[in-house]
């Protein structure tokens, strides 16, 4: 008597919650997951409509394309205007200091009065490249996609974030977080096909293709 194993809910290689658990594929990593007990997947209408997108014009100018990823762009504006003003504040003691030195003066308080915003203000500068480096830790995928459905919550300070459900031209299928940009940005509509940037269970831009 032989036992069915439990349907998995994690992919092995990335760790990612599978959003479907009859597919196998990882559909955050692209990682077969070796489920031989899941139904084929027949090539239904939409697969084929997003494998035709593979021949657009514009597909392989889109798949040369890598987009910035707006949330870690938006922490590094950020640090930088707050490692900037450390560094200001830092202006008024330094010319005390100097003055101070000049005439002999105590100049102790003025210099740890200089050292420390100037100090704090250079990590959280150069802190700015490790925020991109954990952003792009993880290798991006561009596959041809559809958004299936569209959630939306919105945060305690306003803030609305997204999840899309992608439908991708392998038949795989989950969930992604995509932040919102605010309103220079439209969010995608159901139906909309492209090509989607992914990097694990974060989308990091969507082109479209029609």
């Amino acid at each position: 008597m032989t036992t069915q194993a439990p349907p998995r809910t994690h992919c092995p290689t990335c760790g990612a919650k599978l959003h479907r658990t009859d597919l196998s594929l990882c559909a955050y990593c692209a990682t077969p997951l070796s489920i031989h007990d899941a139904p084929a997947r027949a090539d239904d209408e939409t697969i084929q409509r997003l494998r035709r997108l593979r021949e657009h014009k514009l597909f392989a100018a889109a798949l040369e394309f890598t987009p910035v990823d707006r949330e870690a762009e938006v922490v590094r504006g950020r640090r930088l205007t707050v490692g900037t003003l450390l560094l200001l504040v830092a202006v008024a003691p330094a010319l005390a200091l100097g003055w101070a030195l000049a005439r002999g003066g105590t100049w102790i308080p003025w210099a740890v009065a200089t050292a420390l915003p100037a100090l704090v203000g250079v990590g959280v500068l150069a802190s700015r490249a490790g925020v991109r480096a954990r952003a792009e830790a993880r290798p991006m995928l561009r596959r041809p996609a559809m958004v299936v459905v569209r959630r939306s919550e919105t945060g305690q300070e306003g803030g609305t974030t997204y999840f899309f459900t992608l439908r991708f031209d392998d038949g795989s299928e989950g969930e992604f977080l995509w932040p919102g940009q605010g309103t220079a940005y439209e969010p995608l509509s159901n139906g909309y096909t492209g090509v989607a940037y992914t990097r694990g269970p974060k989308l990091v831009d969507f082109r479209r293709l029609t």
